[in-house]
């Protein structure tokens, strides 16, 4: 079982946080986070640039998700069985942080899956960071560890 989590952007100053996670996630899982940096913030048509990167990246048999506020929400213990379902079905699951502009209609169509971290929306950087949580979060959760800390 692999996690991937891609995002459209930089971590910068998001990026040591995000490596404490990567950290704590390793014990559980075979997990990568790829900073993909994105076209442009400034100009929606270079989205296509962006979403034609990311699928090329893309096996077949990856299981996209899509952080999308309008995507489906998870309390921690849902979130946790939900992964612990794909991750018995699925060789990789990517999940995908969009930039500043979002992602293109290719990337949404090819998404198999819209998670919601928030009904608030979230820069792309604490995206991240709250994903990361929420994953380390599931794992402790599925181990039978404490979790509440």
């Amino acid at each position: 079982m692999k996690i991937d989590v891609w995002v459209l952007g930089k971590m910068k100053n998001f990026a040591k946080i995000a490596e404490e996670y990567m950290k704590m996630l390793s014990r559980f899982v075979d997990i990568d986070l790829l900073e993909l940096g994105h076209e442009s913030i400034e100009d929606e048509s270079l989205l296509r640039k962006d979403a034609m990167k990311v699928l090329k990246m893309l096996r077949d048999d990856d299981y996209l998700v899509l952080l999308d506020e309008h995507g489906t929400s998870y309390d921690s213990i849902s979130f946790a069985n939900h992964l612990s379902e794909l991750l018995c079905k699925r060789n990789r699951i990517v999940y995908l942080v969009g930039g500043p502009m979002g992602v293109d209609e290719s990337v949404k169509a090819r998404a198999n899956e819209r998670l919601s971290l928030s009904r608030m929306t979230l820069t792309h950087r604490l995206a991240v960071v709250v994903l990361l949580e929420q994953l380390f979060r599931s794992f402790k959760i599925l181990n039978n560890e404490r979790y509440h800390y």
